[in-house]
């Protein structure tokens, strides 16, 4: 029988015990810290933007029509306009203000991985560096700060994952309620929650034993039949549209890279191409040597396998599709559901490269995100810069007071940016033009040809100035005309 520990050994593990305890309990705080320390800064890096002043006119709305106007336009369901409603009730509709909204949501995903991270019996180098990997993701940054559901989509994914896992090895009535409440908030937040959840039902009946399996398959019942009801409205609403997809028509199919490039975009990248290459060659070596282990010992392979479908099966997915289907859906922000899983996949796998001794290859991946971190101030801006285009407009020569907007897309930013004495106004085609002297501000894309100076002339306009400018991917036109 070994003999018992000195008292005074005891006594000196006491403290040191006490601290790892603190810390332990600060993580979740110390997580949303780091995030926060790169996303409070960017709140009004860039202005808003279409999407985003869509969101604030549909929050602006009374309840029954902002739930209408939600069916209508059939790309989100309801819960992130609900939350903003809220919001805006609180502290008005400013810049600042309603960008705080989802960057607090991005905030709280640091708390929320270490939560899973926890619930996958992740170690505490892989903690600290699935936190460091996801914190400086230049995509989740950009999210951040859109007033859309994004970071409302991360945060939950996130939340739904750990509470599966906890679901599966505590088979109680808390676990069960709270994964099935998260999964109803997940896929009202958006429609590609409904990827993680399938990514457990999956998994759940592949991977784990046959009770753990029943009560995913339970949750998700109760999570389809409250979603019905919304599904029923939308589809009504669309069936009785003559042009249901019109809103994801935009989006272009992806090419041979796209997956890689969203493993970037999610893991940090430097701005310099041969390092960035690099970054995610190591990280799917680690990848790879990851799944090799685990399918020779499976001990975890089933928490492992959900990490892995939920945060690489599932984009995987979306990319087949678009590359075979009539539709492409492959949007990187929609697919911010998958940032949590592949940041602590990721950090697992590279905390589990030998030599684990020295855990050189977690130094690496520390260091990666340290360059991540120092790479994001001069990343390129994510939107269009309205408030720098409603200023040269103001500032030019002799500028006429009204101003025209081709779509609504130009017409709602340029409302919020422009100055008190200029009158704005939509038109949805040139020939809805009054003679005068004015301002029509349009999107290049607007004219495949590209000849809209040509019919601008052909009405019997001369173009007096014209201001072009361009960012984000967004080629936006101002031109003075006069007739």
């Amino acid at each position: 029988m070994p003999s018992p520990l000195p008292t005074h050994a005891v006594a000196s593990r006491a403290p040191v015990a006490e601290l790892a305890r603190r810390i332990d309990w600060a993580l979740p705080a110390l997580a949303t810290l780091v995030f926060g320390i790169v996303r409070l800064p960017e709140l009004v890096r860039s202005p808003l933007w279409y999407d985003e002043l869509f969101s604030m006119g549909v929050a602006g709305l009374p309840l029954a029509e902002s739930l209408r106007r939600a069916v209508a336009d059939h790309t989100n369901p309801p819960l992130f306009y609900l939350l903003l409603k809220g919001w805006m009730a609180l502290g008005g509709d400013s810049d600042q203000w309603v960008r705080l909204l989802p960057c607090v949501l991005s905030m709280l995903v640091g708390a929320a991985l270490v939560w899973l991270a926890r619930e996958a019996r992740a170690g505490a180098l892989a903690l600290t560096l699935a936190v460091a990997l996801a914190a400086a993701s230049p995509l989740s940054v950009d999210l951040a700060n859109e007033v859309r559901a994004y970071s409302l989509l991360t945060l939950l994914a996130c939340l739904s994952l750990a509470a599966a896992l906890r679901a599966a090895r505590q088979p109680t009535r808390d676990a069960f309620v709270l994964l099935t409440l998260l999964n109803i908030a997940l896929v009202h937040a958006h429609y590609f929650g409904w990827f993680t959840v399938g990514a457990e039902g999956v998994v759940a009946a592949c991977c784990w034993e046959r009770d753990a399996a029943r009560r995913m398959a339970r949750s998700a019942l109760f999570t389809l039949l409250a979603f019905l009801p919304w599904a029923v409205a939308v589809a009504s609403h669309a069936f009785a549209n003559p042009a249901p997809l019109r809103n994801v028509a935009w989006i272009a199919t992806p090419d041979a890279r796209a997956p890689l490039w969203l493993l970037r975009d999610l893991t940090g990248h430097s701005g310099n191409a041969m390092a960035d290459v690099g970054w995610l060659a190591f990280a799917l070596v680690a990848l790879a040597a990851l799944a090799l282990a685990r399918w020779r010992d499976r001990r975890r392979a089933g928490t492992l396998v959900l990490l892995a479908a939920a945060g690489f099966a599932a984009p995987l997915a979306v990319w087949v599709a678009a590359l075979i289907g009539g539709h492409s859906l492959w949007v990187p922000r929609y697919l911010s559901g998958a940032a949590a899983p592949v940041a602590l996949l990721v950090a697992i796998a590279v905390t589990a490269l030998p030599p684990r001794r020295w855990a050189a290859a977690a130094v690496v991946g520390l260091l990666w995100a340290a360059a991540a971190f120092a790479a994001l101030p001069g990343r390129p801006p994510a939107k269009f810069d309205w408030r720098r285009l409603a200023r040269r407009i103001e500032r030019s020569a002799g500028s006429p007071s009204e101003v025209y907007a081709l779509e609504a897309f130009t017409a709602a930013p340029l409302k919020r940016y422009l100055g008190a004495g200029l009158q704005l106004q939509v038109v949805r085609a040139l020939d809805q033009l009054p003679s005068g002297d004015e301002w029509l501000v349009y999107r290049r894309e607007s004219f495949a040809d590209g000849a809209s100076g040509a019919r601008l002339r052909a009405l019997g306009f001369a173009i007096v100035t014209s201001l072009a400018a361009e960012s984000a991917g967004q080629k936006i036109v101002a031109v003075r005309i006069r007739r």
